[in-house]
């Protein structure tokens, strides 16, 4: 028996009034930094509105965009569960606002609403799934969403550069030539405008939205 699974969660209307209280609202800027890598999580975070970047930063000071979380998504579960710092950096790539669940009162709903600690258990199992997937042929794991994805956010992240198609799949770790026909694709669908040798994002958050319908 099969059935459909979907990482995003509509939250607050599993909760009861008692459990709302405890709710923290956050709302954070385009570039502000929730959690850094190697910080002790304190809570786990759900994603109301906006998009946040995960990023991992290397000795040399290379980052990698490791995913993109959109609305109703969770982050910071993995890290908090396991008992672990958390492995990599996140970041609001757009003006964003989350819900905070402290660790102490996530224990607490989880154990009160039993199906909210399956939406996770089954969000980890997702997981592990994509790591494998990517670990096992990196090309082809849906190659069209990372594109798109890092498209948007080495375009936020350093907007005054002309990226070439090569750098762009050099950072996201797929072929110029795939690369060329996704930026074709996304440009008949109007979500980007080639100027010269330079691309104009007219969307951020359709364009992140894209590649999310890409990844469900």
């Amino acid at each position: 028996m099969s059935f459909e699974f979907s990482e995003k969660y509509d939250l607050l209307s599993q909760l009861d009034d008692e459990q709302i209280k405890h709710l923290v609202t956050v709302k954070v800027k385009k570039g502000e930094i929730i959690y850094h890598q190697g910080d002790a999580p304190t809570g786990v975070y759900h994603v109301k509105n906006g998009h946040i970047g995960l990023i991992t930063f290397a000795p040399n000071g290379n980052e990698t965009l490791l995913r993109v979380f959109g609305p109703n998504y969770f982050f910071g579960h993995r890290s908090l569960i396991s008992n672990e710092d958390y492995h990599a950096t996140t970041m609001a790539l757009v003006d964003s606002e989350l819900i905070f669940i402290p660790s102490s009162d996530f224990d607490n709903i989880v154990h009160a609403k039993p199906n909210i600690l399956m939406h996770v258990a089954q969000v980890l199992a997702k997981e592990l799934r994509r790591a494998e997937n990517k670990f096992r042929d990196l090309a082809n794991s849906n190659v069209t969403s990372r594109i798109i994805q890092a498209l948007a956010f080495i375009k936020t992240r350093y907007p005054d550069h002309k990226w070439t198609r090569k750098e762009i799949g050099e950072y996201c770790g797929a072929k110029t030539e795939t690369v060329s026909r996704v930026l074709g694709r996304l440009e008949k669908e109007g979500l980007i405008v080639k100027e010269g040798r330079g691309i104009v994002i007219p969307s951020i958050e359709k364009l992140y939205e894209r590649a999310e319908e890409l990844d469900e």
